[in-house]
């Protein structure tokens, strides 16, 4: 079963995959994160937690007959599209990380270094070569994926029963398109190109970390790989430094691509000074916490769930 995928297969097929299953898993938390962001810019919210964001989600369900069923739909408001947007993301970032680190691996090796293809080569690179595969196929994906993250931030913002939400997907889309224009979709893109550096520093960790365990086992070869221990282990503490460090790009393009910056025309560095102005400098922090609790589970998930169907494909 070794022979019937090529490299590249694998990684696509293994992050798609992967993408999936932790959407599934984690998108309440994704929910909370981005309501917690959006709180950033609004005054009034400057104590706004996640579990005042539960209260508001149980809150509108109050009247309803199926008050357990509402709840639960209003946390997996947004689903479809994150479902599809992770799939998207995960499967390209991945396949393009592949080829990327071993176009930049072959042009910087000699002819005889090159003894393999594909991930064959990954124990004989190093963290600097881990750190630009990760940052050219994150500005690629970045660039390719924001439309759909600009539609999820504006679904998953708000209740579906609120005024002036996005109904469905099509209802977005077609809205913003008619509001905003196609330049609407690219909203967000500037912090969403400095977050890049999340994944690159990520990967490079991952990797270094992953290929030196390998080696400490005795070999790199096809049938050795990492324990899902070591798997959880080595992603914690990457996916810990990386979006610790690059968090106020995620938290400024999610205010970015939300209504109100829409409604009241944010731009980059004026909305950099709205949220010091609020909340000082642990405004652009604002929700820190609970990423930190959605993403460290999430990338676990889909780490084990990667390596161990690349290993098996």
């Amino acid at each position: 079963m070794v022979d019937q995928w090529t490299p590249l297969q694998k990684e696509i097929i293994s992050g798609l995959t992967a993408g999936s299953i932790t959407t599934l898993v984690v998108h309440p938390l994704d929910l909370l994160k981005v309501r917690l962001q959006l709180s950033a810019t609004n005054a009034q919210k400057a104590h706004y937690g996640p579990p005042t964001v539960v209260k508001e989600i149980v809150r509108s369900s109050a009247n309803n007959r199926y008050r357990t069923l509402k709840v639960i739909n209003e946390l997996y408001r947004g689903l479809t599209i994150n479902l599809f947007g992770n799939a998207i993301a995960w499967g390209v970032y991945f396949g393009l990380y592949g080829i990327s680190k071993e176009l930049i691996y072959k042009s910087v090796a000699g002819p005889e270094q090159i003894q393999h293809k594909g991930a064959n080569n990954d124990h004989k690179m190093n963290s600097l070569i881990y750190l630009s595969a990760g940052a050219a196929s994150g500005l690629l994906t970045a660039i390719l994926t924001n439309p759909i993250w600009v539609i999820k931030t504006r679904i998953m913002s708000t209740s579906k029963t609120a005024r002036g939400s996005y109904t469905s997907i099509y209802n977005g889309v077609q809205r913003l398109l008619r509001t905003e224009g196609p330049q609407g979709l690219w909203k967000g893109i500037v912090p969403a190109l400095f977050g890049v550096s999340q994944g690159a520093l990520y990967f490079a960790v991952y990797d270094t970390l992953k290929q030196r365990k390998l080696r400490q086992k005795g070999g790199v070869g096809e049938n050795n790989h990492l324990t899902n221990f070591q798997t959880i282990e080595i992603t914690s503490f990457g996916k810990m430094i990386s979006v610790t460090l690059v968090y106020p790009f995620q938290l400024l393009k999610s205010n970015l691509q939300s209504f109100r910056a829409n409604e009241q025309n944010f731009k980059f560095i004026p909305l950099i000074k709205l949220i010091v102005s609020n909340d000082g400098f642990l405004g652009l922090y604002k929700g820190l916490s609970a990423n930190l609790v959605r993403a460290i589970p999430s990338t676990c998930i889909t780490f084990c769930v990667y390596e161990n169907l690349k290993h098996r494909l």
